[in-house]
């Protein structure tokens, strides 16, 4: 059941005096509910509520002939990381190579580059004065398709604005990328297919009422033709992990750091750790502290750095360990379709990847079978053929293309995961790891609304109390 908060915020959208003051109020409830995992998804009402009272304001009498099969729309292009790399694999693959792409906002130059490669064409938004001229603006590059793929910022309610315009009058299909699954988005309510991406995304499918539409398509990932053979270093090089620094940040008792601490007491070789940055993020103080000198020796810290040279640390590795608590996600299996040894922890936020059955169900355990297979240099337990062969199956971009093709067929609807989960997921895992923090996470993307503030406040207050009992 929707909490006081959000019936009080849908309340003041709906009493807005104009588009633009709704969709301000909007995007920061979006936003504050991205940020925050206060348990909410979804907000479907609030989606269809403002298609139905807007959708009139826009002109419609354009020209719909369609020019492309499918429009990839993001609100953003980024040149590292993320959903804009699964963009650009898309785009050159043989299933979805009949493509548009449309930025609803801005690309970095580099993914700019690569996503003006799309056979139909690249558009991107300028910067528009207000929220109808940009509705407007999306509405004629979504009339000239006949699929719409979103991967949208989760508080982009102008494009879902738009999005469900479109679906009225121009009569295109909507997929819905799932690529932040683990957070609140909008997106629910104008979807015909949510494409799901992992077991845990799959474990919401109730609490987004998505239960019907969603469909497993997976995540496209860079793979060699042929996976490299994981081969046991004879030499004693390093250990590595990497990922964002927030990622190894303590929560819901498990601790990196922690881990880093007991694993460097048991064995000799360094640990190179890219990402991370320990003056900065205070949660690896203590494991740097003078009183520790033979672990600070072997830890060793290097900031994000070119894909080349990261490659180069990769290569030379003994092995990998996955960042925790949160995954690193596709990291962890391209690494180990590269040959190297990978390691990790089922948390139950985990289920991104088959990867995932290479990992131990505990830090004890993790810190254990590492130590032994720096004793061994083998692990017997594990069949990395057959975890291999699921990762090309469920990675390969032109197998996840070919999902989202078929996508809406009667037959592929509810399709899951294709490999079993080697632990329980924790779906509620970001809601206690929010319950833990002393503050709550500020929107950045949107201007405050004073109007959504205020019934936030009390509700978090509110969320303290009932923590501290």
């Amino acid at each position: 059941m929707p909490t006081l908060f959000i019936q009080q915020s849908l309340a003041a959208i709906a009493l807005a005096k104009d588009l633009n003051r709704a969709v301000h109020m909007s995007r920061f409830l979006g936003e504050l509910l991205w940020k925050n995992s206060i348990g909410q998804y979804e907000l479907i009402a609030l989606e269809n509520a403002l298609i139905e009272k807007y959708a009139a304001q826009f002109n419609i009498d354009i020209n719909s002939e369609k020019h492309t099969n499918f429009l990839h729309v993001l609100t953003k292009a980024y040149d590292t990381g993320g959903h804009t790399r699964i963009v650009e694999r898309f785009i050159n693959s043989d299933s979805l190579q009949d493509s548009a792409v449309l930025v609803t906002q801005n690309a970095g130059p580099h993914s700019f580059k690569k996503l003006s490669l799309a056979k139909n064409g690249y558009t991107q938004i300028d910067e528009q004065g207000d929220s109808h001229t940009k509705i407007q603006a999306i509405l004629a590059v979504l009339a000239h398709c006949q699929t719409a793929i979103l991967y949208i910022h989760p508080h982009d309610i102008e494009t879902i604005i738009a999005v469900g315009i479109a679906k009225k009058y121009f009569s295109i299909d909507v997929l819905m990328y799932n690529h932040a699954d683990h957070v609140f988005s909008y997106g629910y309510g104008v979807a015909d297919r949510v494409l799901e991406i992992s077991h845990f995304g799959w474990s919401l499918r109730e609490q987004r009422q998505s239960d019907k539409k969603s469909v497993f398509v997976g995540i496209p990932i860079k793979l060699p033709e042929q996976a490299a053979t994981a081969v046991a270093r004879t030499d004693n090089a390093y250990l590595t992990a990497a990922g964002s620094a927030y990622k190894f940040k303590p929560a819901q008792g498990y601790s990196f750091p922690d881990f880093l601490s007991a694993l460097t007491k048991k064995i000799d070789l360094p640990f190179i750790l890219i990402g991370p940055k320990p003056w900065i993020n205070w949660w690896w103080w203590p494991a740097l502290l003078p009183k520790k000198l033979n672990t600070r020796r072997k830890i060793q810290f290097h900031p994000q750095m070119p894909h080349e040279q990261y490659l180069h640390y990769l290569r030379h590795t003994t092995a990998f360990i996955d960042s925790f608590p949160m995954t690193g996600g596709t990291a962890f299996p391209e690494i180990l379709s590269m040959g190297v040894p990978c390691f990790g922890v089922l948390t139950g936020a985990h289920g991104y990847t088959p990867a995932d059955q290479l990992k131990s169900v505990s830090v004890e355990q993790l810190t254990n079978d590492v130590v032994t297979y720096l004793k061994q240099r083998q692990r017997p337990d594990i069949n990395s053929a057959q975890v291999i062969n699921q990762i090309y199956e469920v990675h390969d971009t032109e197998q996840v293309a070919k999902r989202i093709t078929t996508a809406n067929d009667v037959q592929a609807a509810c399709l899951a995961p294709l490999w079993d989960n080697p632990a329980a997921i924790d779906s509620a895992f970001y809601e206690k790891i929010w319950q833990e923090k002393k503050t709550f996470s500020f929107p950045l993307h949107t201007l405050p609304s004073i109007q959504i503030l205020r019934h936030f406040i009390p509700y978090w207050c509110n969320s303290r109390k009932t923590t501290s009992h």
